[in-house]
């Protein structure tokens, strides 16, 4: 009730347990929440609205297979769960050569995608695991 640095904290320890999956997911979608109540409160990532935008016109004239392609791509990574805080670490992409991204654009680069693949459709995210205004 208020105290956001103690439930991250908790909801933190309750993934590292030997807990139920129906608890681990409470504590991911708690971990979630608090980080989109903060990235709100801290207004847009200028880095992110630039990388959405780079990935806006990467995927302008590209048939809905092709979108799609990639995007299943980037979100097989995203089972290792990419720190979008860490533009250092770079990945490639065997659908999109000659290049390397942050997690963070490929964040938005998987968002796009999605969101011009299905009109309405909300992904959910695990790998925005830090809520901190950059």
């Amino acid at each position: 009730m208020g105290d956001i640095e103690l439930a991250q904290k908790l909801f933190k320890a309750e993934l590292e347990m030997e807990v139920p999956e129906e608890l681990r997911s409470l504590a991911g979608n708690g971990l979630r929440e608090i980080a989109a109540r903060e990235i709100k409160a801290c207004g847009p990532r200028m880095d992110a609205v630039f990388y959405l935008l780079d990935a806006m016109r990467l995927f302008s004239g590209k048939s809905l297979n092709e979108v799609r392609e990639v995007a299943f791509e980037i979100g097989m990574l995203g089972h290792y769960e990419p720190d979008i805080n860490d533009p250092k670490k770079t990945h490639v992409l065997w659908s999109l050569p000659g290049r390397t991204f942050s997690a963070l654009e490929l964040l938005c680069i998987i968002y796009a995608g999605s969101r011009g693949s299905k009109k309405g459709m909300d992904i959910r995210w695990t790998w925005a695991r830090s809520g901190e205004c950059r």
